[in-house]
This record gives C-alpha cells, sequence and structure tokens, in this order.
C-alpha cells in the first residue's frame, strides 16, 4: 500500500473549506459612476420627493431572497431595506440592474454614503441595509448571491424596472 504524505492532501482540502466557509466579496461602492451606469445621479436623486419613496423589504437567508421577484417603477423613489436572517453573509448583486438606478444613499451598520454607484452589496448575518435610489432604465435583470455555492443552491432571483 502506498501512503501519500499529508501535505499532499492539505492544499486542496484547506481550499474547498475555504469555499464553504464563503470568503465574502464584500459590499463594493464607486463614488463616481463606472462605464455604463447612469451619468446624472445627483440631478435625478434631487428631483423626486424622498418623502414619497416606496418601502420594499427583502429577506435574505439560506439560499433564498424572499420575495425572489421584485419591480419597481422608472422615476419612483424606493426604500429597499435587505434584511439578513441568514447564519452567513449574503450578497445582493444585479450588475444590469445597479446600471439602471440611480442611487440617493446605502445606509449600513457602518455609516451611510451618498450617491454611490453600487457594484456588490454584502449584507452581514444579522445586518439590514438600505439602499434609497430611483430606477431609469426599464428592463429585466437578474439577481444572485454571490457568495460561493448560493446561487447553486437557489439564491436567485429577477428584478424588473417598467
Amino acid at each position: 500500500m502506498i501512503q501519500r504524505p499529508a501535505t499532499l492532501l492539505t492544499p486542496p482540502i484547506l481550499a474547498f473549506t475555504l469555499i464553504l466557509a464563503g470568503c465574502g466579496a464584500g459590499t463594493d461602492l464607486a463614488q463616481r459612476p463606472p462605464p455604463g451606469y447612469v451619468g446624472d445621479v445627483g440631478a435625478r436623486v434631487s428631483a423626486v420627493d424622498w418623502t414619497q419613496a416606496r418601502p420594499v423589504t427583502v429577506r435574505l437567508d439560506e439560499f433564498r431572497f424572499q420575495p425572489d421577484r421584485l419591480a419597481f417603477e422608472r422615476g419612483a423613489p424606493y426604500r429597499l431595506k435587505l434584511e439578513n436572517h441568514g447564519t452567513v453573509a449574503h450578497t445582493f448583486t444585479s450588475e444590469g440592474f445597479f446600471k439602471a438606478i440611480a442611487v440617493r444613499r446605502v445606509t449600513t451598520a457602518q455609516g451611510a454614503v451618498e450617491t454611490p454607484a453600487l457594484v456588490n452589496l454584502e449584507i452581514p448575518a444579522g445586518q439590514t441595509d438600505v439602499v434609497e435610489f430611483v430606477p431609469v432604465q426599464a428592463g429585466t435583470y437578474d439577481l444572485a448571491c454571490h457568495e460561493p455555492l448560493h446561487s447553486g443552491f437557489g439564491m436567485t432571483g429577477t428584478i424588473t424596472v417598467r
């Protein structure tokens, strides 16, 4: 019988363990809109009455968004509350949708960021983040959690802007 040294097995086992542990992508906000994003964010967010912002709540947990189908009207202000009821971090990621909205503010446990361009939102376990935005471009966009394996387990959805 041939025995392999334990060190030959360690790197693959370690890599697999790190993937299962969910090494997060983290929240990524750009202060300037990257190419393809809404460019006149400041003008758009100051043109709406934020006292009329429509509240929408999405619950994130293992391994789903509730609801997993969201619909928004162009030009209306929204206050999207992302509540992570799971035991691990989850992301709320939709590149197409993020490019189609003008964000007024993102509020996390670390504070508020004014008029960022969203790239990725990671919500730690037990935390609630709030995104205030105005949809600008109509379309249907994919939603997913980009933590390792989460979308494969069904943590996906659809966002429609009419």
